[in-house]
């Protein structure tokens, strides 16, 4: 089995499971007969743009980009609490939490924001004016 092949049984088989570790992800390639070392798994993982995200019982599992984008539901269960001054909101999150709500704000908010400040448990949102700040608050508010 070639490289393409195995990114895409990776691809679906993270689709379609829970995965918790690499190691998972090693063995199932390894029942369908490919051998690939966690470090082959891991290179896989960061082309295919797979992130691991939190969940509410302080584990982890990976997902594809594009189930993360689309899953308003878990971006808004990872907001803790929100602030607003001026032309900035103030989000704390999740720990680990943080890329995941990014790019779902960059997704939704682009023309909104000019930057943002993230680590792993918060985000700083700058918008270019107060009342870009306040159309993005008021719809993190109802989240």
């Amino acid at each position: 089995m070639n490289k393409k092949e195995r990114l895409e049984r990776i691809r679906r088989f993270v689709d379609r499971h829970a995965v918790k570790t690499q190691e998972e992800i090693v063995e199932h390639l390894r029942e369908a007969g490919l051998s690939a070392t966690q470090a082959t798994v891991s290179r896989d993982i960061r082309e295919l743009g797979i992130v691991k995200i939190p969940l509410k019982d302080n584990t982890y599992i990976y997902e594809l980009p594009k189930s993360i984008a689309s899953s308003l539901d878990l971006v808004e269960k990872n907001v803790l609490s929100h602030a607003l001054q001026e032309n900035m909101i103030n989000l704390t999150l999740i720990p680990g939490s943080s890329t995941l709500v990014k790019r779902h704000l960059l997704g939704r908010f682009r023309e909104e924001i000019f930057s943002i400040l993230a680590d792993n448990d918060s985000i700083l949102i700058i918008s270019p004016s107060n009342q870009d700040a306040k159309k993005i608050y008021e719809r993190i508010r109802h989240w």
